[in-house]
């Protein structure tokens, strides 16, 4: 739009991408910091007016351990996923265009909460192991296995590094097919023109 254009005279759109995708996520983490408050103050209270066992699952799942887990696998499966939906409304012209492209990506969203429900019971077995190591599914499904259970330090470690590392490569790939998409009018662009500006 001339909007767009406008504000690009201002700004790069490495400038322009980054600084939505931050502006939503403080948003967002705005939202947690109050939630960890309200958590604090909860955990606080259960341990004042209640008397014995009966709540000890209240304390354990508002543990600070968990809810320090929970903030950093929020923030990078934000910065993940966020990116690939900056770069799929770069290239689509309308919102019809925008839902069937991110289809994919609302799909690689759904799996991993899907079967949450398997690994709230089963969180050390091999396909929670897995699926936890792998980027786009470590966040829900690692933090899942930290909630219900005690994951060795070298699987969280992993878990962080493999997604971190991916993060940075969608970043890259991301702002390229920003920078290019975002001035563009007309026909929508092909998986392989998409690709080849990602490469570029």
């Amino acid at each position: 739009t001339r909007v767009m254009e406008v504000l690009l005279g201002s700004v790069t759109p490495n400038e322009l991408m980054t600084g939505k995708i931050v502006g939503i996520g403080l948003v967002g983490l705005t939202q947690i910091l109050i939630y960890m408050a309200t958590a604090g103050v909860l955990r606080f209270v259960v341990a004042v007016k209640v008397s014995g066992g009966d709540m000890a699952w209240v304390q354990d799942a508002l543990a600070p351990a968990k809810l320090a887990y929970f903030v950093v696998f929020f923030v990078l499966g934000y910065f993940f996923y966020t990116a690939l939906f900056a770069a799929v409304g770069a290239v689509c012209n309308s919102e019809q265009e925008a839902q069937n492209m991110q289809q994919p990506l609302t799909m690689a969203l759904m799996i991993p909460y899907i079967m949450t429900f398997f690994f709230v019971r089963n969180p050390d077995h091999i396909a929670a192991v897995i699926m936890s190591m792998i980027p786009p599914f470590a966040p829900m499904i690692m933090f899942t296995r930290l909630s219900v259970g005690s994951v060795p330090a070298w699987q969280v470690a992993l878990s962080l590094a493999l997604l971190i590392g991916p993060i940075w490569l969608v970043f890259r790939a991301a702002a390229k097919v920003f920078r290019v998409g975002i001035l563009m009018y007309g026909k929508r662009p092909t998986i392989p023109e998409i690709l080849r500006w990602a490469r570029c």
